[in-house]
């Protein structure tokens, strides 16, 4: 090689070293992509999220329904019972205990509350009604007066008794 490819070689090779270093001192650091955070979240979350409100929703509000729809009709019930004066208490009795015991098979499972009678079905009404008084009160009538010729029963106090109870499922 002489001199001249020499020097040619060296502009060139410097030409493209300083083109090299230019393009170098343009080029940026690395960026990593910034945080994704978590909010807003995604659209597949909100409706999971929906899903889940819905779900509880709904299963609340046939619990409230169908508890208040014993209750309300009850209710309804008893206040018709209420209306007719029977001439015959023996007759009523046996129409609350039967409107008591079809509230319990209602709203409490079957097989416990079929089999109760006598005594055991008052302790139960006790229990859910969080009294003493069919057990110890006046609402033992509910098991002795429908088998009785002509009791005497406080008929008044025997409903209101009955009333709370039916409120208080």
């Amino acid at each position: 090689m002489n001199i001249s490819n020499k020097c040619l070689f060296i502009v060139t090779f410097n030409k493209i070293m300083n083109q090299s270093i230019e393009l170098i001192k343009q080029l940026h650091d690395i960026h990593s992509p910034p945080f994704i955070s978590l909010w807003p979240p995604a659209i597949g979350w909100w409706i999971i999220a929906s899903l889940i409100i819905l779900i509880i929703a709904l299963y609340y509000y046939k619990y409230y329904y169908i508890t208040h729809k014993i209750r309300r009709s009850a209710l309804k019930k008893f206040k018709q019972l209420k209306q007719l004066h029977y001439k015959n208490q023996n007759q009523l009795v046996i129409e609350l205990s039967i409107l008591i015991r079809r509230i319990a098979l209602a709203k409490f499972p079957q097989r416990q509350v079929a089999k109760l009678s006598g005594n055991t079905w008052l302790q139960f009404l006790d229990k859910t009604g969080n009294t003493k008084e069919f057990t110890q009160g006046l609402g033992q009538a509910l098991s002795v007066a429908p088998y009785q010729k002509s009791p005497q029963i406080e008929i008044d106090r025997l409903m209101l008794i009955i009333e709370k109870w039916i409120r208080q499922q």
